[in-house]
């Protein structure tokens, strides 16, 4: 558990006492979670003037004085999608956040910072990824990061960061048509998930920290999809997502197998990749234990990774299930036999229950009956995924409706898996870009 610092009587962070740059901060319990946390890689979306910057221009000059892994003085950066960004962002402010006492060179050309101990602040802009290059980092603050050119974390800042194991705190505002908007998510996402020891992550709305009537007319103004996100710091997304409803804190949790429910697995056909999941159910409830995603494999490589985990996990497949895509009877396989001829090949010593339809349902009667099991018109949740099924997890988050779900094989699986046990036998029409659903 985290530890936080304790409170002044007037209910504020206390001054460090190393300038008047370093005013008093009222006391907010997530944002102290996020200064005390000691994850190396820290996402953080919150919503605007909620902060958030404010802390990380206080971190960095902090992490100045800090001793480092290499006994060296250490080197940092701030940066913003443009090099203009970055400077009105921050060069301003941590000049006056670091005392002149401490302060040995400041160039404004460069914008650097050097401190009487040798310690280096650089502010940076990403336009130009090839200023991280050459040298390395102990730790960075990547502010606007949906709005970053999309790939720059693995392909610039994570390796620059590897010498001297920098930390970073990504943060931001989501937006919705940003270059690295879906990367911003796929961390954040990553952090909630604590799948990670290195992430974390941390969000709080901007009415923690604005006056309320501020943000009652922000409320009142704008378009709802646009304050969420300015305001609250949500992903949204355009088109509607096809399941609005899933939420990682409420349907991702460790799902144990269960020795007295019958094993169900569940199969997309596409060669790259090949995926398929592995459920028990019972009573409506859905639980989702495992997940394969295989780089182009044929289905009888798949068949012996399925045997293979069953093996290692101890799963009884004498009762097993097996579910999953039509066309597979239709088309031939590198094999020359179809790919379900294949599966019950590889499986006929188990007699496993074969509930393959003749054809795939209707792509938004899968979806309907999803939604109905992540939530249902009572509020009831009927999923539980875990945490290990990455692929499933990142496709239920992102897949949009109407929209083309073909690069979600891991949703394909499941949709096949729900809609055969669990269809919707009412059609609803559409509400708001998502199909509608009842239980």
């Amino acid at each position: 558990m985290d530890k936080y610092p304790k409170k002044s009587k007037s209910g504020r962070f206390p001054n460090l006492g190393i300038g008047p740059r370093w005013f008093e901060l009222r006391f907010h319990h997530e944002q102290c979670r996020l200064w005390r946390n000691r994850a190396r890689f820290k996402v953080v979306t919150s919503g605007r003037r909620s902060g958030k910057t404010e802390l990380a221009k206080r971190m960095l000059i902090k992490q100045l004085f800090m001793n480092t892994l290499h006994g060296l003085p250490g080197r940092y950066f701030a940066a913003a999608p443009t090099r203009d960004q970055a400077k009105r962002i921050f060069w301003r402010d941590l000049k006056a956040l670091l005392p002149r006492v401490w302060t040995a060179y400041t160039s404004e050309s460069e914008l650097l910072l050097r401190t009487t101990d040798g310690a280096e602040l650089h502010v940076i802009g990403l336009d130009k990824p090839m200023r991280l290059e050459g040298v390395p980092w102990d730790g960075c603050i990547i502010d606007e990061l949906a709005d970053c050119k999309a790939g720059i974390w693995d392909a610039n800042i994570r390796p620059a960061l590897a010498d001297r194991q920098g930390w970073a705190w990504l943060i931001g505002v989501p937006d919705l048509h940003g270059p690295s908007q879906i990367e911003y998510q796929k961390f954040y996402q990553l952090g909630l998930s604590r799948t990670d020891p290195e992430w974390r992550s941390f969000s709080w709305p901007s009415a923690d920290i604005l006056p309320p009537e501020e943000v009652e007319s922000a409320r009142h103004r704008m378009d709802p999809r646009l304050f969420e996100q300015e305001f609250l710091g949500k992903f949204i997304v355009a088109g509607g997502r096809a399941f609005p409803d899933f939420d990682l804190a409420i349907h991702v949790k460790p799902t144990a197998y269960q020795k007295d429910l019958p094993l169900c697995w569940s199969l997309d056909f596409n060669i790259n990749p090949m995926c398929s999941g592995v459920l028990q159910h019972r009573a409506g409830m859905i639980y989702v234990i495992d997940e394969f995603t295989l780089p182009d494999t044929r289905t009888d490589h798949a068949c012996d990774a399925f045997l293979e985990r069953a093996k290692q996990h101890g799963w009884n497949l004498h009762s097993l299930h097996v579910y999953g895509d039509a066309t597979g009877s239709a088309r031939d396989s590198t094999s020359g036999t179809t790919d379900w001829t294949i599966v019950r090949n590889r499986l006929k010593e188990l007699c496993p229950q074969m509930k393959v339809p003749r054809a795939n349902p209707p792509i938004k009667d899968t979806i309907n009956a999803v939604n109905a099991r992540l939530r249902n018109a009572a509020g009831g949740v009927h999923v539980s995924i875990d945490p290990r099924c990455h692929k499933l997890i990142d496709d239920l988050n992102t897949a949009l409706w109407p929209g083309d779900l073909e690069p979600h094989h891991a949703l394909s699986w499941f949709r096949y898996f729900v809609e055969r046990e669990y269809p919707i036998l009412d059609e609803m029409p559409a509400i708001g870009g998502v199909v509608a659903v009842t239980a």
